[in-house]
């Protein structure tokens, strides 16, 4: 099929019924008699047991019912045939789950009826997905810290959530999304999709998640992995969130919980000086309301209109004790006098004609001689407050986080065939840190985000679902001065351009040699995002003898604008140089730049800007097929169509090689000399808009004139996933499931954003040695006009752009022990291939001859970022599960899962312990290791019980005041035992191999282990298993060689209820929440850096002298104590 008839077929499909992952449930079974015969045209309705909502449906001739696109809540079944008795079930509907629900009819009168026990719904015999619903109560009892339900995710197995692994997008966006982690089934954490009620909940930058709902406001939510059906796509795993909804009953919350430092316990001491707490103040409240639409003796609306609001807000404050070492306050004049004898301060005009230089008089810099633009930076600078020349400024940083989050949702039964839905999502977040002066970071966020849902019944065995959903997300990530404070023209170094007010902040001057804290803000950033996404949604359901269609499609439409970039403020480095005397002695940094005297410059010419859009589209169809009441076969096939992002500004470019169009195996041998090539069709590569104010000296620039695709890459148009399963039951009782599936993974809209910083290029400048010949003046390029750029850092990515896809498999086998106990086996595993990373496309040759620059394939470019989709990856594990769902106040889910992954690569940027680039860019499979996700083991258990003593329970209580003082009591909690993460040696940024690559070299292994039988947080790792690898070769020590601690975690609750006498069904409820309630230390992981040497003091064990090897942190926080009230009604 031609890809215009592709096309043109998917339109028509979405214009007869335009999907996307949903958060229903369905109800199947099978009508038969008493002689197993199927029972054809039996009336079946469903009734809302919340809102008196009404379906109906008729058996069809295999006997097979079904009710598609249901509504988690718990519901009334009843079966009526003439010549049967009507039988009657109650059933609870689960997100994503479907319910198996079959009916034995009796002989009889259609008017007397038969109660029957719907116990099967623990297993699941009708689709072969994984996952663990997580329902109301386990959400608002569990102990959450920080009231996030992602913390419940880690409760299903072939889960963890504990890797940080932040690197991917902390940088980038910041906060609370940066920090997310989940990875599930083997799978990276950016393979995450988010949906909330059935649309997308996800941000195309990182796919994090856009609203985080408040715990009130969710009624269950699910992880799905596995061999899921084909309705679901986007990526691997589906996190799927359902809101509560009103019913015919007014129900309702006011909460609110608080920490402080005062309940909290001390951080884990690692050397002999105790730090003390830190202030901390957290306070989170706010109310959640559900009910029927009703004004007394105005308006009635019960059984037809039903609403739930839900507000929260949180204010934190926490402070951070900060030690800092700094100039003093005679450094800050020019006088380095303090220094003395140790250290020299020579004046390097003194050196003239080859003489040899002699110190300044008394080591003081004389007025005149300092840079009038060193005296204006030293405004947003600090000098000591403590004596002596180290620790000597002491400081408390502010860390407030403020959040709002808002739900609005209303519920209309327009009748038995017709049920709508709308929701208004919106909230805002406002963090930030202080660092010395004004300098910090802040991050804010806003969003809102709309939805509307029908679905209609058609016919008995039709049904129709229809979705709208609307997203908008920004996000900026910047200085603590921006929008404020304007440094940059205030210090007015010439050349750098003030920017806009989003990158606003202090550039920043190093110190190398001295141990000063640097001025300035960090260099990454400012990165600001704003994404709207529209949604359009639809499936339908058609049941037809023992098979179940589901068919439908999608169309969404996202817009997503981003602008940022790296040393938008320029970096300025200082060590001594200038100042040391002619046997390269003495000098200090700080002396460099109190007069003026720079080592070397970093600047982003411009701020890169993207204003990106892209169209994608997939289509799906499903069957379910009953081929026996014990057999279910599952048939999917998959279309996504989502290509590469459309620009609207045309200025992308990408260094593009004709005759490779990828990652040469080695040194180009002859061949063209890669050159830039600029988005869109022009003459001159350098026009705008917007304007291009650089100028590549040693590259070619030409303009794209329809070589490539607009995009610069070519769409993938094979993006087909079947799914195929098979569930057998031997008895009622007992589920055997085996499948295999195919998941796409779209690409994350970040790393594309880095062919917009190619034209916002970026410049190094360098000193020469001993001599001063870099000034503010000549230190930015262009002068504020056009920069002449010679030897650019370039961005690249796979011209042929192929999806990441991961093919999943999996046995299983489920056994119900009791009605409320079940308990599940199971292997799952995976094999991904074009996982794309990071590289150095223009990698030196390994050698010790000459500069790296002399050894790289192509001259006139230094490093070559390249996206490559090169990478793959398998997981294989085995888990087992025990449930116990809420019965007689217990419930029980713990889980365990023995599990292997294995990558090449295992994000876009680093991840977790892992290293940005490979260390050999040119032998990708020679990265093969661990993922930097991996856990060998891990065990999760959580228990809620409802203790059996008070009125109304098994130790009932008669005496009003006894039974208020030793009824409602509840015990809620959380274990978790999990092996060590894995970590990616280094040598400090050491480039050994001197490929010009950045320092990603890793050790040479010894034959000894580095495991030690007593590990201790001052010696985790053997100091002899790993050696520096000799000069101009890389390491041979594997990626992801060595593991660290484990966690064992235990947090817990307790909660009372009071009953309020004077109205039903009113209570208060206190809680106790203890995080790492046992206070155990879990160690951080280990110094990677094995060249990290310096002697650490105060520790028991004087022979461990490097740090390589040291635990400084621990992995989360020791014992947290949270308390909470709530009014519930």
């Amino acid at each position: 099929m031609s890809r215009s008839l592709l096309v043109s077929a998917m339109l028509l499909v979405l214009a007869a019924t335009p999907l996307s992952a949903q958060t229903s449930g369905e109800i199947t079974g099978h009508i038969t008699d008493s002689s197993a015969g199927a029972v054809p045209g039996a009336a079946i309705t469903l009734t809302n047991t919340a809102t008196n909502a009404v379906r109906t449906a008729l058996s069809t001739d295999a006997g097979v019912y079904t009710f598609p696109a249901v509504a988690p809540g718990l519901y009334n079944l009843k079966v009526e045939q003439t010549g049967f008795k009507t039988a009657s079930a109650n059933v609870q509907v689960q997100v994503q789950q479907t319910v198996r629900l079959d009916f034995t009819l009796e002989v009889g009168e259609i008017t007397d009826t038969i109660e029957v026990a719907a116990s099967a719904q623990m297993l699941q015999s009708e689709n072969m997905s994984l996952g663990t619903v997580i329902e109301t109560k386990g959400i608002t009892e569990l102990p959450l810290n920080g009231r996030n339900y992602l913390s419940l995710v880690a409760l299903a197995s072939n889960t963890n959530t504990l890797s940080a692994m932040s690197g991917q997008a902390g940088g980038r966006q910041g906060g609370d999304r940066a920090s997310q982690s989940i990875s599930a089934g083997g799978n990276r954490i950016m393979f995450n999709y988010f949906t909330l009620d059935g649309v997308t909940n996800t941000d195309p930058n990182f796919y994090t998640y856009v609203v985080l709902p408040s715990v009130d406001a969710i009624q269950e939510f699910k992880v799905q992995t596995g061999v899921y059906p084909a309705e679901f796509g986007h990526q691997a795993t589906q996190i799927n969130v359902v809101t509560k909804s009103g019913g015919n009953v007014f129900h309702g919350a006011l909460f609110e919980f608080v920490r402080n430092n005062a309940f909290d316990a001390k951080p884990y001491q690692f050397t002999t000086a105790r730090v003390d707490k830190s202030p901390f103040k957290w306070n989170d409240y706010g109310f959640e309301a559900d009910g029927p639409v009703r004004i007394p003796k105005l308006l009635d609306l019960r059984d037809r209109l039903f609403f739930m609001v839900n507000a929260e807000w949180r204010a934190q404050r926490a402070e951070r004790q900060a030690v800092y070492t700094v100039p003093t306050a005679k450094m800050f004049a020019g006088d380095f006098s303090e220094l003395l004898p140790a250290i020299k301060i020579y004046d390097p005009n003194t050196a003239v004609g080859g003489a040899t230089k002699t110190p300044f008089l008394n080591n003081i810099i004389p007025a005149d001689r300092i840079d009038p633009i060193s005296k204006k930076f030293l405004k947003y600078y600090v000098s000591s407050n403590l004596p002596g020349l180290s620790n000597n400024y002491a400081q408390v940083n502010t860390l407030p986080n403020n959040r709002e989050a808002f739900t609005l949702r209303m519920d209309f039964n327009e009748s038995t065939n017709s049920q709508w839905t709308g929701r208004w999502s919106r909230g805002d977040e406002d963090q930030s840190s202080t660092g010395i002066s004004i300098t910090g970071s802040k991050i804010l966020t806003d969003y809102d985000q709309f939805l509307f849902t029908n679905t209609r019944t058609l016919s008995p065995s039709l049904v129709n679902e229809a979705r709208v959903g609307y997203t908008k997300f920004a996000n900026a990530l910047g200085t603590y001065s921006a929008y404020e404070t304007d440094a940059v023209s205030d210090i007015g170094i010439p050349g750098l351009a003030p920017g806009d007010p989003v990158s606003w902040g202090v550039p920043m001057a190093s110190f190398a040699g001295g141990g000063f804290v640097a001025i300035g803000d960090a260099q990454d950033g400012p990165y600001a995002i704003d994404d709207n996404i529209l949604q359009l949604v639809n499936n339908v359901s058609w049941t037809h003898g023992s098979h179940s269609f589901r068919f439908g499609g999608e169309y969404t439409r996202e817009n997503y604008n981003q602008v940022g970039n790296q040393f938008s403020r320029g970096q300025f480095a200082f060590q001594p140089n200038t100042t040391q005397g002619s046997d390269k002695t003495g000098g200090d940094a700080f002396a460099e730049f109190m007069l003026g005297h720079l080592w070397n410059s970093i600047v982003a010419v411009a701020l890169a800007q993207a204003e990106f859009q892209r169209n994608s589209m997939a289509t799906f169809v499903d069957d379910t097929w009953k081929v026996t009441p014990k057999l279910t076969l599952s048939l999917g096939l998959r279309y996504e169509l989502t290509p590469p992002w459309t620009n609207q500004l045309n200025n992308l470019a990408r260094v593009f090689v004709p005759e490779i169009m990828a990652v040469p195996d080695g040194p180009a041998a002859g061949g063209e000399t890669p050159y830039y090539l600029r988005q869109g069709d022009c003459t001159d590569p350098y026009a705008g808009p917007p304007p291009i104010n650089i100028r590549w000296t040693t590259v070619t620039a030409k303009c794209n004139n329809g070589m490539l695709p607009d995009q610069l890459m070519y769409t993938s148009y094979r993006d087909f996933a079947p799914r195929i399963g098979i569930a057998y039951s031997p008895s009622p009782k007992t589920v055997i499931r085996t499948g295999y599936g195919i998941f796409y993974n779209q690409d994350i809209g970040n790393a594309y954003f880095d062919l917009a910083r190619s034209l916002g290029g970026r410049v190094t400048l360098q000193a020469e040695v001993g001599t001063p010949s870099l000034f503010y003046s000549n230190a930015v390029p262009g002068g504020g006009a056009v920069a002449n750029v010679p030897s650019p850092y370039a961005y690249s990515m796979s011209v042929d752009h192929r999806t990441t896809y991961t093919m999943q498999y999996l046995f299983n086998i489920q056994r119900q022990l009791t009605p409320n106990w079940a308990i599940e086996a199971g292997y799952l595993g995976s094999v991904s291939r074009h996982l794309q990373g990071f590289l150095d496309a223009n990698q030196g040759i390994p050698g010790t001859t000459g500069s790296p620059s002399t050894r790289r394939p192509w001259k006139g470019f230094s490093n070559i970022q390249y996206v490559h989709d090169g990478g793959n990856g398998n997981y294989n594990s085995l888990s087992l599960k025990a449930t116990r769902r809420f019965s007689e106040g217990l419930n029980v889910i713990s889980s365990y899962t023995w599990a292997k992954s294995l990558d090449t690569t295992s994000g876009i940027r680093n991840q977790g312990f892992d290293t940005l680039y490979p260390q050999n860019s040119y032998c990708i499979a020679c990265e093969r290791g661990p993922s930097a996700f991996d856990v060998t083991h891990r065990m999760v258990t959580s228990v809620l019980y409802d203790l059996p003593v008070g009125k109304g329970k098994r130790l009932g209580i008669d005496n009003a005041v006894v039974n208020t003082m030793l009824g409602g009591w509840s015990l809620g909690g959380i274990l978790t035992m999990q092996s060590g993460m894995p970590g990616n040696l280094t040598m400090g940024g050491l480039d050994n191999a001197s490929t010009g690559s950045g320092g990603y070299d890793r050790p040479n292994a010894t034959s000894t282990s580095p495991y030690l039988d007593d590990p201790k947080p001052y010696r985790y790792w053997n100091l002899d298993a790993f050696v520096v690898a000799p000069a101009g070769q890389f390491g041979n020590a594997g990626r992801n060689s060595v593991r660290g601690p484990g966690i064992f975690l235990l947090d817990a609750e307790v909660h009372k209820q009071f009953a309020l006498p004077y109205k039903e069904g009113h209570v208060f409820q206190f809680r106790f929440e203890a995080f790492n309630v046992l206070n155990h230390p879990n160690w951080g992981m280990p110094n990677l850096n094995i060249r990290s040497g310096a002697a650490r003091a105060g520790v028991p064990d004087t022979a461990a002298r490097q740090n390589f090897g040291v635990v400084t942190s621990t992995s989360g926080s020791m014992r947290q104590i949270q308390f909470g009230l709530k009014y519930l009604f």
